[in-house]
């Protein structure tokens, strides 16, 4: 008896025989799904792109870009007259903090009446803040400003002239 490894005419499959449809082939399916799943991840990216804004990108780069000396000479005026302010962030009740400054400098240097601060957070610039610290009669710049979330901030103190600037990377628990 002589045994054969090709199938039989019967378990033979014909491809011109075969009489399910198109769309009842896996590869088809697969094949096609390739593509598809690139096109629907595509869409997605353009939604997220669209809907959501690019907050650390500066609609106005290029005044940025032009005003950036005058800031290094601000920052060179506080350094030249040895202007060093400590600040302490203090809470308050109803969920707001009050920050206070002290203002030390070279001798001969007057301090101002009041100090501009901005803090930036670092990604969402939604949640920056300006306040004005006043000078208190104990000599100290205060403000309340809302609450302050944990994390980062960049701090840009200047004198109520905008004649020197110091900036500063505080640390809020």
């Amino acid at each position: 008896m002589r045994m054969s490894t090709e199938p039989s005419h019967s378990e033979r499959r014909d491809p011109a025989n075969d009489t399910k449809p198109w769309f009842r082939h896996g590869w088809v399916w697969f094949l096609i799904g390739i593509p598809a799943s690139a096109v629907i991840a595509g869409v997605i990216t353009m939604i997220i792109a669209v809907k959501t804004a690019d907050s650390l990108v500066a609609d106005d780069y290029y005044k940025e870009g032009r005003a950036i000396n005058q800031r290094l000479e601000k920052d060179q005026a506080a350094q030249s007259q040895g202007i060093q302010l400590t600040a302490s962030i203090l809470p308050q009740p109803l969920g707001t903090q009050r920050i206070q400054v002290i203002f030390q400098a070279n001798a001969g240097v007057p301090a101002p009446d009041a100090i501009r601060l901005r803090l930036s957070h670092p990604t969402l610039n939604q949640m920056d803040i300006t306040a004005t610290l006043v000078k208190s009669a104990d000599g100290r710049y205060q403000s309340d400003v809302p609450g302050l979330s944990s994390g980062r901030w960049y701090a840009q103190l200047e004198d109520d002239q905008s004649s020197w600037r110091v900036k500063a990377t505080w640390t809020v628990n």
